[in-house]
């Protein structure tokens, strides 16, 4: 991990700290605000553990055909449903 992302990631857990607490004052929206930290820090865990590669990469950059780009679309619900 290079210096900068050493950097990136204690800057996103001192925001997710920041939105722990922020969370405890505020009752109302304590779910949602809990809810980004624990995404804030799941990020950071993810790219320390090392899952490997996405579970949807993103498509090579240029024009798609249009049953390319379809297929690409459905894949996320495909997942969804066999859940």
């Amino acid at each position: 991990m290079s210096e900068r992302d050493k950097q990136a990631a204690i800057m996103v857990m001192k925001a997710a700290g920041e939105l722990r607490k922020a969370a405890a004052l505020d009752k109302k929206r304590t779910a949602e605000l809990t809810s980004v930290a624990d995404y804030l820090e799941s990020i950071i865990h993810e790219s320390e553990l090392g899952y490997g590669d996405p579970l949807f990469p993103e498509p090579p950059p240029g024009p798609m055909l249009p049953e390319e780009e379809i297929k690409r679309m459905i894949k996320p619900f495909k997942v969804r449903l066999s859940r």
